[in-house]
């Protein structure tokens, strides 16, 4: 198989995830809610798209038990390696291009939401063009996709800050490489995102819509009923 879907994901620690969540819910519960996004988007992703490599590129390196507990044997798991985000993603590029990927897409946790099509999309477009970006509308992106290797992407882009989109547009631009841009969608990193989520899921529960997000909407739940 040569084409890979890559989920970067954090071990669910209290305190080292969802942390901008804090103090409006505990850093219990924040972990608690970055474990509910995991497990959701890999669950909508292995039940929606078919004929891809769905791989978990974790960190710390030594988490690897936790995830195989949270999502089974059926995913493969790769160890995120680099300083910053942006070295662990050009590291994960290289790693499976070197073993022989022709299409390869990276996308996070915080936008569990994320609708299926948007990443097929994004696989489709890179039998085509060299390179698939989606943006968030708070600056960043929440895909980005290679059909060849390309580390310089990555350099000098002001990771967790709202110049992320901007500065990649501009390296691209720079090294002189066809680009096609999915549509925006956001990701839950504030207070103010957490009860936008709230709504749409209301939303789209009210319209007949399944969003396959059981335990997101299960700790949602929770968290209403101590409000």
């Amino acid at each position: 198989m040569d084409t890979y879907l890559i989920v970067f994901a954090k071990k669910p620690v209290p305190g080292k995830v969802k942390t901008r969540l804090t103090p409006h819910i505990t850093p219990e519960k924040a972990a608690e809610l970055h474990e509910a996004f995991f497990v959701d988007l890999v669950n909508k992703i292995k039940n929606n798209i078919e004929g891809i490599n769905v791989t978990v590129a974790y960190t710390p390196v030594y988490g690897e038990k936790v995830f195989h507990e949270l999502v089974g044997s059926s995913v493969n798991l790769f160890p995120q390696r680099g300083d910053n985000l942006g070295e662990r993603m050009r590291n994960a590029f290289e790693a499976f291009f070197d073993r022989g990927a022709k299409r390869v897409v990276i996308i996070g946790t915080d936008s569990p939401t994320l609708p299926i099509p948007y990443i097929q999309k994004a696989f489709h477009v890179l039998e085509k063009v060299p390179i698939v970006v989606g943006p968030t509308f708070d600056g960043g992106y929440y895909l980005i996709g290679l059909s060849e290797f390309n580390g310089e992407i990555f350099n000098n882009i002001g990771w967790g800050t709202s110049q992320v989109f901007h500065q990649t547009l501009t390296r691209i631009m720079t090294l002189n490489k066809q680009l096609f841009v999915l549509p925006p969608w956001y990701d839950i990193d504030t207070p103010v995102d957490l009860e936008f989520l709230r709504s749409h899921i209301l939303a789209m529960s009210l319209s007949g819509f399944d969003i396959e997000l059981e335990k997101t909407v299960g700790f949602l739940g929770k968290l209403n009923s101590h409000d």
